[in-house]
């Protein structure tokens, strides 16, 4: 992405597949692995120590807004 910032607007756009199937992974892997797996089969609910859902949560909500943000078109009429 930062080799394409000075470049054309479709170009950037192209730019941006490689975080975007980055971050969808690691919103998977947070959410999936963290949340779910963690959570639920391996009982992490339970524990007052070693329960990291809170901190799973925070990451899953930081990296889906960056998501949004990254996922957004650039238009070509920015001055």
């Amino acid at each position: 992405m930062v080799r394409a910032l000075r470049g054309t607007v479709s170009a950037f756009n192209h730019a941006k597949r490689v975080s975007l199937v980055a971050l969808a992974l690691s919103l998977t892997m947070w959410l999936v692995v963290f949340l779910s797996v963690g959570g639920e089969w391996f009982l992490m609910w339970q524990s007052k120590s070693w329960n990291g859902q809170e901190a799973a949560f925070r990451m899953v909500t930081v990296v889906g807004i960056v998501l949004l943000v990254v996922a957004q078109s650039e238009i070509a009429d920015q001055p």
